[in-house]
């Protein structure tokens, strides 16, 4: 079991990584994947820095649960994506379901699943 934890953890972390890393290289693209656009060049600097730290968080939180004998700070992830997707309920129950909410939903709710794993499976070792 501690290796399914593990490996939703890397999952987890890769993700996080990923989404951080082209939330810094390339904003306007990952903005327009998550149906952001910047209106200015303060906009811009805002998804480059929220959406960075917000990703990166969650990258750098994997890393320790993993390499740094940290599980507990999985629940911190799970927390940050947890909040996403409360974010997103709240979203379709006032202005409705736009197109494509439902994948981001899912993918978040993966990522809860696997950061609480991460944390439970890791934290018995």
């Amino acid at each position: 079991m501690i290796w399914l934890g593990r490996i939703g953890v890397v999952l987890v972390g890769l993700f996080s990584l990923a989404m951080g890393l082209m939330a810094f290289a390339q904003p306007t693209q990952l903005g327009e994947a998550l149906g952001l656009g910047a209106l200015s060049p303060l906009g811009l600097n805002s998804l480059r820095a929220d959406l960075g730290a917000f990703f990166l968080a969650g990258a750098l939180a994997a890393i320790c649960a993993l390499f740094a004998g940290k599980p507990q700070w999985m629940w911190g992830v799970a927390v940050l994506y947890g909040l996403a997707v409360i974010g997103r309920f709240l979203g379709v129950v006032v202005e409705g379901a736009p197109e494509g909410v439902a994948q981001s939903i899912v993918i978040e709710l993966v990522l809860v699943a696997l950061s609480v794993l991460g944390a439970k499976t890791l934290s018995r070792n």
